[in-house]
């Protein structure tokens, strides 16, 4: 995440190391960080995926890198509003059709063509946010997208390494469990409501102490509760203290499956979408 105070030693380990590809969210990855200089960020085999929720930010990022670097990054992942966690849109525009998935996706596409002409190569674009099914894959392939990045429905499988509390939260989840919060870091975010986030919007102070120093925006004297403290809780299975964030979809993860079986069945989904769209 580009607002972690630590992000400028993370992105220069991870070229260090030789670290395939960074999925880089929460913020513009603009100015390359300080830990790096311009020739080792050419001379990397890292590449770098910025995940963004507008054509605004795209054509920001393409244009600055493009004049400034004279490279461009590898893709790009745009998120839509349905996703879990925190989101990259003002809470009214979480509800209003132009800034779903579907309505922006062809134009980061449209957004992308020119330097994919200028550069010589595909910059391909991957939606998420609500993606689901087989269908929902199909639908964004047909607007442009070149592949889908999916979180929610495979927490409900028996690989998933999260507690077995956490996955039993998406199980149980029906879908007006599922609420926008207002986050300490500034951005809304959507999760499983529960006693925790009730409290909180009660104004009931939680513990709050800075473990880490992790984000530059969070301002500790004011946060009614460490965000990061609140997660990694809940992925150890610790409710009382935390909760767990959640795509709009979270409500239909009824059984834990394997992926195998997952994916079997995504495929399936695909295939028979891509079948009817064929039939007149």
């Amino acid at each position: 995440m580009a607002a972690m105070s630590d992000f400028d030693d993370l992105i220069a380990t991870s070229m260090e190391v030789g670290v395939d590809v960074v999925f880089v969210g929460a913020g513009l990855p603009l100015k390359i960080p300080t830990t790096v200089t311009l020739e080792q960020l050419r001379e990397s085999s890292t590449r770098f995926v910025p995940k963004v929720s507008s054509v605004r930010a795209v054509e920001l990022i393409l244009q600055y890198w493009s004049r400034h670097y004279g490279q461009v990054p590898e893709a790009f992942v745009l998120e839509g509003p349905r996703a879990g966690g925190h989101l990259g849109f003002k809470k009214e525009q979480l509800g209003d059709p132009k800034f779903s998935l579907e309505k922006m996706l062809p134009g980061v596409v449209r957004a992308v063509a020119p330097y994919e002409d200028k550069w010589g190569r595909r910059i391909p674009v991957i939606a998420a946010g609500g993606i689901y099914s087989g269908a929902d894959i199909f639908a964004c392939l047909e607007l442009g997208a070149a592949g889908v990045k999916m979180g929610t429905r495979f927490v409900g499988t028996h690989e998933c390494d999260a507690h077995p509390n956490f996955k039993e939260a998406y199980l149980r989840c029906e879908e007006n469990d599922l609420q926008i919060i207002d986050s300490p870091v500034g951005l809304p975010g959507r999760a499983i409501g529960n006693k925790y986030l009730s409290d909180v919007a009660k104004g009931v102070m939680k513990p709050c102490r800075c473990a880490w120093q992790c984000l530059k925006t969070c301002n500790v004297r004011e946060a009614p509760y460490c965000i990061a403290w609140a997660l990694k809780q809940a992925k150890e299975g610790d409710f009382r203290n935390g909760f767990a964030f959640a795509g709009s979809n979270a409500f239909r993860v009824k059984k834990l499956v394997s992926v195998k079986s997952l994916m079997t069945s995504l495929v399936q989904e695909f295939e028979t979408a891509a079948l009817q769209a064929s039939c007149p």
